[in-house]
């Protein structure tokens, strides 16, 4: 019961959180918008040097079977589908700062953001993952012929290693960090909705 009544008065003691300034909370959402566009264009850049490498590399190198040429072509598309949807997200994140004289509105465009984020990050991903995995498999059937068995027996155990950890623990911890960025806008922007409603 003690214990009870010490948490009771620290929790009496505590002051509650003053409102801050329009002009700060209107800051920090710039602030988070900036961050998750400036994030979604350099993941785009990154992909798209990426493609440019793939299709480099089906022009430039020979290789002995057919498979490895589907391989980069389903590479390829798939990156490209990527890219396009990046690029589609940071367009309208980036462009959404038309909103902030409307906060409700701005809440609810976000909540729809995260959806769409959400379901890109998990089911769209995951059909991702699995075409560039079957691109593996059939590059896989020319590293067959080339590489020693041991070499590409450890090759074949890396590649599912590192898909496994992807999807595990980067894509988690990916998908983490963008909702905690996305939420921290709609809480300043609820927070901001609040002020105008006591007032």
């Amino acid at each position: 019961m003690k214990g009870f009544d010490e948490i009771q008065q620290l929790w009496q003691g505590q002051k509650p959180e003053p409102n801050v300034s329009f002009e700060t909370v209107l800051n920090r959402i710039k602030s988070g918008k900036n961050a998750l566009a400036q994030k979604l264009l350099w993941q785009s850049v990154a992909v798209a040097i990426a493609v440019i490498i793939l299709v480099w590399i089906g022009i430039a190198v020979s290789f002995s079977t057919w498979t490895t040429y589907l391989a980069l072509a389903i590479m390829a598309g798939c990156i490209c589908y990527y890219l396009f949807n990046q690029l589609d997200d940071y367009r309208q994140i980036n462009n959404s700062a038309c909103l902030l004289s409307k906060p409700q509105d701005y809440i609810n465009y976000l909540k729809a953001f995260q959806q769409k984020r959400n379901r890109f990050n998990t089911r769209n991903y995951t059909i991702y993952e699995a075409c560039i995995a079957i691109a593996f498999v059939l590059y896989g059937i020319e590293m067959y012929f080339v590489l020693p068995f041991w070499m590409f027996l450890s090759t074949v155990m890396f590649m599912i290693c590192w898909f496994l950890i992807c999807h595990f623990v980067f894509m988690k911890q990916y998908i983490r960090n963008e909702n905690a960025r996305i939420q921290e806008m709609i809480t300043n922007l609820e927070r901001i909705n609040g002020q105008f409603r006591e007032e």
